[in-house]
């Protein structure tokens, strides 16, 4: 059986009570408007603001000390990788060099 006809009991029961009508007690006949309620731009806002605000009391933000370790972390492996790829280029530029000379001889 597809779990589109499967309902849990709190789903059956939500299901029934949703078909007898609504909760103002008007019968829109087994169906729900698709319809939003219109909210003002000013009030989307303020709710969008609440909403914000909500979420960043949530947020935890590193102290000092971990903010100076994780970017003294960042100086160390970029200047690391910087060397390793400027290695890794002359390397390539003189292999290359050797190879046109080589070529320019023979």
């Amino acid at each position: 059986m597809s779990r589109a006809t499967e309902f849990s009991d709190e789903e059956e029961k939500a299901l029934a009570s949703g078909a007898r009508g609504d909760k103002d007690g008007t019968d829109d006949g087994g169906e729900r408007s698709s319809r939003l309620p219109s909210v003002s731009f000013g009030g989307r806002l303020g709710e969008f603001y609440h909403n914000v605000k909500l979420e960043m009391r949530k947020t935890t933000w590193p102290t000092r000390n971990e903010v100076w370790s994780t970017t003294l972390v960042v100086i160390i492996a970029v200047v690391f990788f910087g060397f390793y790829l400027w290695g890794v280029d002359m390397l390539v530029t003189l292999g290359f060099d050797y190879l046109q000379t080589w070529m320019s001889k023979g």
